[in-house]
């Protein structure tokens, strides 16, 4: 499996909280799940937001650069298949930084 399209998303992704501007990244947090629903990337797309060293990125930037509280980035501990988990948390994502900023 070639996963440097859904490497790069991510990197993006991990940079645009980091740039903390929150329209930048909510634009890419919809970009990446447009990614995830592509026939071709998805499964890349999913592996890489769950794995737990690249979701632990995505937290850290998350919280420290855009002010993000924890608890609205947890999702509860059902048993989810990845894929389940993988929208779950981006859509998490976004509607933390939505309500956060009031957007």
């Amino acid at each position: 499996m070639n996963m440097t399209k859904a490497t790069e998303a991510g990197k993006s992704l991990s940079e645009s909280f980091i740039a903390g501007d929150p329209v930048v990244a909510l634009q890419n947090i919809v970009s990446y799940r447009q990614g995830m629903k592509d026939p071709a990337t998805g499964a890349e797309f999913i592996l890489w937001v769950t794995e737990p060293p690249n979701l632990t990125l995505l937290h850290t930037a998350l919280i420290e650069h855009l002010g993000i509280p924890p608890k609205l980035l947890a999702i509860r501990r059902l048993s989810l298949s990845r894929t389940q988990k993988a929208v779950l948390l981006t859509q998490a994502m976004e509607i933390a930084i939505k309500k956060v900023h009031k957007l």
